[in-house]
């Protein structure tokens, strides 16, 4: 059981760095078992099955962690009375992936990989277990009723810029190794405001005249 065990995360690990760099369909099966040190070639379908619930088991493998830590943090917000303050909100959708880029014995890939996902097939809605993106989902919720004064069209663009802000940067980071330096806090607390001063900005007599 053991050996069976260590053969299942060490796919998950592979996968979730070949993903990372290859993209979604840019790696086969194959070179991911050889690179998990998987004599049987057929260990993925063993395990997994399909490519598509290998995606899907990576995404559970740290949203598993995320999601609650995100919970956790959208949960003191309400607390505190805050869910109308953008900023608060933007800091439960940024830092609990954030945490990410801080070292890991089998280094940080995740949120390359989510990027790529997200980017080649919106798979970070598609395939996440949906139970495990419940905070995210809450947290965006209060996000579009904290702007809910502006234009719907224009306030629901701002909320999906800032998904992809949050992923697209924190890629970034993770791929410069940020989480090994003393820059982290300094660099994400930055992204953080400059999303929630994106999702808040005066609405431009440009975008106006475009949204008309």
């Amino acid at each position: 059981m053991t050996e069976k065990r260590g053969g299942h995360d060490a796919i998950l690990i592979a996968a979730e760095r070949m993903f990372a760099d290859y993209g979604l369909h840019g790696v086969s099966l194959r070179q991911i078992s050889e690179a998990a040190g998987q004599k049987n070639t057929s260990a993925i379908q063993y395990h997994f099955g399909s490519r598509d619930k290998l995606v899907e088991a990576v995404l559970a493998m740290r949203m598993s962690i995320i999601n609650p830590r995100r919970q956790a943090a959208l949960d003191r917000v309400r607390a505190a009375g805050q869910t109308g303050n953008v900023r608060a909100l933007v800091e439960v959708m940024v830092w609990p992936m954030a945490e990410e880029l801080r070292p890991r014995g089998e280094g940080n890939h995740y949120v390359q990989f989510l990027s790529r996902a997200s980017r080649e097939r919106k798979l970070a809605i598609e395939l996440a277990p949906s139970d495990l993106m419940s905070a995210w989902r809450a947290t965006v919720d209060y996000l579009r009723e904290a702007i809910r004064y502006l234009p719907e069209k224009i306030a629901e663009a701002r909320v999906e810029l800032a998904s992809e802000q949050t992923i697209s940067a924190l890629a970034a980071y993770e791929a410069q190794d940020f989480g090994a330096t003393g820059q982290l806090e300094l660099v994400v607390e930055t992204l953080i405001d400059m999303i929630a001063a994106g999702v808040t900005a005066p609405v431009s007599a440009q975008t106006l005249a475009a949204y008309s």
